[in-house]
Formats: structure tokens, C-alpha cells, sequence
């Protein structure tokens, strides 16, 4: 019985020992609540046995629950650095960057490194949060802390490259961009991150060493099928571009900038019979419509088939006014002055007959709508006993 009274009373102590020493080597304010109610524990079950009383049920429940159990979870997590108030403290930061409100997330984030010093995840978020804010020296700081926190933070490499790159200091935004690839080469973000920047250089040729690469890595990407095109087209390199424009648009179907730009390159190879239909893929585009009825006015005017030509003149000058300045400053439409001219002047017609019509039915409806409350008054006012009306029946 004294034997296991020591045991008892030894454990008590161990575990307050224990969690004394973790609260304060990492801050846990949650062991400061279990430690009381240990030591009272003890404190009571040593009445009871000093008394030699009987100890009730309840109480050696909860011996067992508060003065065991809980602390022996308590001081597990803990050595695991499961801390239960820093993970409350941590998802509540998370919840809140996920709603991106990213003035609180960076309070939450300076709470946490108080509490556990500088992570590359927590340093991370917080390049996002400046970032998001526009406090782009922050952001830097914080993506370049991160990164000598973790060399392995790919991410980090990506973001810092992505604001060296907006603050002009390309060379060094390669040099990240080429970290984060080397960590993850199925990281697409940093491939097209790290063309864009040599683009933006003037390296087309490395820009499209880039693109190229990365397309073994992601075969079915037509951003990067597009971005070739555009570069190749800059080169005028126009096989090259009219080959990348034309796998781009068979990746994505409603890609109309492609078929546009595709179209574009077969009217400067002189081929218009393609040219026009690539440029009839994009008829119903809002944007590309009213462009690709002009250009294909165009290609009809220099194959000399002026009549479809104007066809399609007609629907372009529909949808967008501004084609009939150009088309009479276009040089390709010199041969068809004449043509535009009868068409201006009979569309100047219709609009002034139409504008007639409206204006003659507008005339009608209000006649009738006068004679209609002259009627209504007359209806009112009219009296069968009155001695005008027994006059006009007279004389009818």
C-alpha cells in the first residue's frame, strides 16, 4: 500500500516536472491549467491515505483522467512540438490568408515566429501577404529569408524571381527562376516565368530554348505552343510561327488570338485561301469578329474577287463603323473605291428611309393616340337628353 502510494505521488511529480519544464522551454500557457489540477489531485489522495479514508469512485476516475491521461497527451504533443494553442493560433492565420485578409495574416505570422522563430512556410506567407499589399521590399525580405530558411523552397524561388523580374533586375529574377526548376522540374509557373523574363530581355533565342524545353515536361500546354509563335513571328521565322499558332489552336478550340494571328501569317506568306479560313474559325468572337471579316475582305481584294470582298467589308463596317475609314485609307481597297462609295450612299438611303418610317409611325401613334382621348372625352360629356344632341338627331 506505501509502495503504491509512492508510485502514485512520484508520477504526480514527474508530470508537473515535465510539463513545467516544456511550458517553459516552449511556451505552452495550456500546461499552466493542468499542472493545478494535478497537485491538487495529489494533494487530495494524500489526505485520503494519510485518513486512511475510503477514496470515492469519482475521484479515482478522475485521478486516472486529470492526474494521468491528460497530461501523459499533454506532454506527448508537446515533445512533438504539437503545441494546442500555437495550432489554433496557426489554422486561424490560415483561414484568414485564405480569405486574404493579409493585414490580420501578418499579425497572426509575427505571433507565431515569436512564439517558434523564423519558418520558411511562415516567412512564405508572409512574402505573399506583402506582396498582395503592393510592399514589395517586404516581400522580397520575406521570399528571400524563406528561401535561406529552406534551400529547398521552390516556391520562394519562384515568388522572388517574380518581383526581381517586376523591379527590373532580370539577371538575378533567372538565377531564382533556374533554382526553383532544378528543385521541381514539373514546376510549369517557374518554366513560363523564366521564358517571359528572357522575352522581356530581348532573348528570343533563349526565351524559346525555354518554352521548348518545358514542352517536354508539359506537351499539351498551348500557352507555351502561343508564346513560341509569338516569338518566332517576331523573328520572322513565319514556318515556325505558323507550325506553333497552329498547335496551340488545336490544343484549345476557342483560342482566338491563335486562329487571328495564324490567319495573320498565311496573308504574309501569300497564302489567302488558308488565311481566310483560318479567319472564318473566329467569326462569332466578340473581340476577333469584326477583325477577321475585315482581313478577309482583304485576302478576297488582293485575289481580285471584289465582290465577295465587299461581302465581307459590308459585315465588318456592321459590327464596327471604324472599318470604313479604314478600308478607304487600306491601299488593297483601291480598286474597289467605287464600290464602297455606292454602298455608303445606298446605306445612307436605307438609313434615311428607316429614319422616315420611325419618324411617320411615331406621327401616326400620336394622332390616334389624341383622337383617341378626344373620343374618350366626347364619351363622357355626351348626354342623350340635351338639347344639341335632339337637334343632331333631327337633323341626321
Amino acid at each position: 500500500m506505501i509502495v503504491e502510494q509512492f508510485i502514485i505521488i512520484f508520477t504526480e511529480i514527474i508530470l508537473v516536472i515535465l510539463l513545467s519544464y516544456k511550458c517553459i522551454k516552449k511556451c505552452a500557457p495550456e500546461n499552466i491549467i493542468i499542472i493545478p489540477i494535478i497537485i491538487l489531485l495529489a494533494c487530495t489522495y494524500i489526505f485520503f491515505t494519510i485518513n486512511n479514508k475510503y477514496i470515492p469512485l469519482i475521484f479515482q476516475i478522475s485521478l486516472i483522467l486529470f492526474g494521468y491521461i491528460i497530461p501523459l497527451v499533454a506532454i506527448a504533443l508537446q515533445y512533438n512540438n504539437i503545441i494546442i494553442a500555437r495550432k489554433i493560433l496557426y489554422y486561424r492565420m490560415k483561414y484568414l490568408f485564405n480569405l486574404k485578409e493579409y493585414e490580420q495574416t501578418i499579425n497572426y505570422i509575427n505571433k507565431l515566429i515569436s512564439y517558434e522563430g523564423r519558418k520558411a512556410e511562415y516567412l512564405y506567407i508572409l512574402g505573399i501577404c506583402y506582396k498582395n499589399l503592393n510592399d514589395y521590399i517586404n516581400a522580397r525580405d520575406s521570399f528571400a529569408l524563406a528561401t535561406d530558411l529552406d534551400k529547398e523552397d521552390y516556391k520562394s524561388y519562384y515568388e522572388l524571381g517574380r518581383i526581381l523580374d517586376e523591379t527590373n533586375k532580370r539577371d538575378t529574377a533567372i538565377v531564382m527562376f533556374n533554382k526553383a526548376i532544378k528543385i521541381n522540374q514539373n514546376f510549369y509557373e517557374a518554366r513560363e516565368a523564366l521564358g517571359i523574363c528572357f522575352t522581356r530581355q530581348g532573348k528570343f533565342k533563349e526565351a524559346v530554348s525555354v518554352y521548348k524545353k518545358a514542352l517536354e515536361k508539359f506537351p499539351n500546354s498551348y500557352e507555351l505552343y502561343y508564346n513560341i509563335a509569338i516569338i518566332e513571328l517576331e523573328l520572322e521565322k513565319l514556318d515556325e510561327a505558323k507550325a506553333a499558332f497552329k498547335k496551340a489552336g488545336e490544343i484549345k478550340k476557342d483560342l482566338y488570338s491563335a486562329f487571328y494571328n495564324l490567319g495573320n501569317v498565311h496573308l504574309m506568306l501569300e497564302e489567302y485561301d488558308e488565311a481566310i479560313n483560318e479567319y472564318r474559325k473566329i467569326l462569332t468572337s466578340g473581340i476577333y469578329g469584326p477583325k477577321a471579316y475585315y482581313k478577309i475582305a482583304t485576302a478576297y481584294a488582293i485575289k481580285r474577287e471584289y465582290e465577295k470582298s465587299m461581302a465581307s467589308l459590308e459585315y465588318a463596317i456592321e459590327l464596327d463603323p471604324i472599318y470604313i475609314k479604314k478600308a478607304k485609307e487600306d491601299f488593297v481597297f483601291s480598286q474597289m473605291q467605287n464600290i464602297i462609295n455606292r454602298y455608303l450612299i445606298d446605306k445612307e438611303i436605307l438609313e434615311n428611309k428607316e429614319k422616315q418610317r420611325r419618324n411617320y409611325m411615331k406621327n401616326t401613334f400620336k394622332i390616334f393616340s389624341k383622337k383617341d382621348i378626344l373620343d374618350e372625352d366626347y364619351s363622357k360629356n355626351y348626354n342623350p337628353d340635351s338639347y344639341q344632341n335632339k337637334v343632331d338627331i333631327k337633323h341626321a
